[in-house]
């Protein structure tokens, strides 16, 4: 057990300096949040040791996941976090899941919905069910079953019978990894999807990133996914002692305990 408090600051700087205690902290705080990413998005891979790797991956290169990460503070690190847990995941798989979609031909789907409801048909695709959605989001289940019926209506037009009542809920990730490629100059920065959530934002602010985002598909897939991390970052909570202690060996860290307080001369008299 690590002593202390540890704010977000404190753990970036301390792995930095590759210290045990910076590394515990990064696991105690993060680490269900990236169980809760590789079992809903990656269930048929060895959850454990992925676990692990995603951890010994972060503390490869001098602290990659922490020395590459440009922001400066904790709810744009979630989306850092994700994008690389998500890399890791990726490199891992032994086969490649098939997805009909192309970005463009996703795109055509979305592109007849409101924003809301394509920020909600889009984490459909996400293999979320309509209650875990309401969660997640602000969305109501009988409002999301019903945009994901018109969409599904869209779908057996473009491709045909083949388009089943679960076809949201199979594995896309192919699709998502292609439009996480699709960053462009002029698209929303993650500092601003936090100020929107924050509520620190104009609202001429807030207007031109929602106008962005209604034309730029991988901005819609980013705050969706922001709000994703966010929501399930204070849902969960902090790692237990036994899984920390099993990564972090993982790892090769060993954390050394602080020094034992000197006892009174009556304690030691006594043998207390």
């Amino acid at each position: 057990m690590v002593e202390g408090v540890f704010s977000f600051h404190n753990i970036r700087q301390a792995c930095l300096a590759d210290q045990p205690a910076g590394w515990y902290h990064c696991v105690r705080t993060y680490a269900p949040l990236v169980r809760q990413w590789l079992q809903h998005y990656f269930p048929g891979q060895d959850q454990t040791a992925l676990l692990t790797q995603v951890f010994r991956e972060a503390r490869a290169q001098q602290a990659q996941l922490w020395r590459t990460f440009a922001g400066t503070n904790e709810k744009e690190f979630l989306l850092h976090l994700r994008r690389f847990v998500f890399e890791q995941a990726r490199a891992s798989r032994r086969t490649v899941p098939e997805t009909p979609f192309t970005p463009e031909s996703f795109w055509r789907l979305l592109e007849p919905f409101p924003l809301l409801q394509r920020e909600m048909l889009l984490l459909s695709f996400h293999r979320y069910t309509a209650e875990a959605l309401s969660e997640v989001t602000d969305f109501l289940p009988e409002s999301t079953r019903a945009v994901a019926e018109q969409a599904r209506e869209k779908l057996k037009a473009q491709l045909g019978a083949g388009v089943g009542p679960d076809f949201e809920q199979r594995d896309h990730d192919t699709l998502f990894a292609a439009i996480d490629q699709q960053r462009g100059d002029n698209c929303v920065l993650d500092k601003t999807y936090v100020r929107i959530v924050d509520g620190q934002i104009t609202w001429r602010g807030r207007e031109e990133a929602d106008r962005h985002r209604e034309n730029c598909l991988y901005c819609l897939n980013r705050f969706a996914e922001f709000r994703e991390a966010h929501h399930f970052f204070h849902k969960l909570p902090p790692a237990g002692d036994a899984e920390v202690a099993r990564i972090l060996a993982g790892l090769g860290v060993e954390l050394v305990g602080p020094p034992r307080k000197k006892r009174a001369w009556w304690q030691r008299l006594l043998g207390a």
